[in-house]
């Protein structure tokens, strides 16, 4: 996917963090102090970040690393689509977060130059529909947000009758980036603003959060803050640890 990490990043010495299923890497703190591109290792931590932030509500909500979605759009067949879906629950849910990226080429990892957004929202009341939010003017990644949702959409039947249901894709409000490298920041601010809406309790829509949260000011903070949360947590680790030994002795 766009602006994976490579090289010496992958090496084992250059471990900074394990958290759920992601491992960060000292480079991916060089991205994050920026200005560079985000890649799709520090966007699956930060949405499993907010995934536990928000898990004490219930299973309504359903954030996706980009791993998933990308997969998703580039599945041979429905069936395939199906299968991999199947233990999301995604029809189940009331909103699912789903980054999307612009890389045509399957083979090609580091592919890719754009991270949007992708909404499936059941929660609204203009829902079921799909919600793209793309930080650049004239959304040029919704040809890949289309694709997704065009291979998610046979999979979410009306419970009612099994029938298969229209799902629109909307454009919702996004602030515009003013460069060229903060696409995925923005992602993740959205997705806060998002996770932050539903927390309070979800009613109406979410764009007047996003309206409010998310500019170039609070985009730049936030890299300061991913700085901050991933210090943090190694130090929490690092604690963890040394209380262990002083057990164990």
């Amino acid at each position: 996917m766009a602006s994976t990490g490579g090289g010496g990043e992958d090496a084992e010495e250059e471990r900074v963090l394990s958290y759920g299923d992601v491992v960060l890497r000292r480079g991916d703190l060089a991205i994050i102090r920026g200005p560079r591109f985000i890649n799709d290792r520090i966007i699956a931590f930060y949405f499993a970040h907010l995934s536990l932030a928000s898990a004490h509500r219930d299973d309504g909500l359903l954030l996706l690393p980009p791993s998933i979605p990308y997969l998703l759009a580039n599945l041979p067949d429905p069936a395939s689509v199906a299968a991999v879906a199947a233990p999301l629950r995604l029809a189940s849910r009331r909103l699912v977060l789903l980054p999307v990226n612009d890389n045509p080429d399957v083979s090609l990892p580091e592919g890719g130059c754009h991270w949007t957004l992708l909404v499936l929202d059941n929660a609204s009341p203009s829902a079921p529909r799909f919600v793209h939010h793309d930080s650049l003017r004239g959304a040029p990644n919704l040809p890949a947000a289309t694709r997704l949702a065009d291979a998610l959409r046979p999979l979410l039947a009306d419970a009612s009758t099994g029938s298969r249901r229209r799902v629109p894709l909307v454009e919702g409000p996004t602030p515009r980036q003013p460069n060229g490298y903060d696409c995925g920041v923005y992602v993740m601010a959205i997705a806060r603003a998002i996770c932050g809406w539903w927390s309070s309790g979800g009613e109406g829509d979410w764009f007047e959060a996003v309206r409010r949260e998310v500019d170039a000011g609070s985009v730049t903070a936030m890299r300061a803050e991913l700085l901050q949360l991933i210090a943090r947590l190694i130090q929490d680790k690092a604690n963890s640890r040394s209380e262990e030994g002083d057990k164990e002795h």
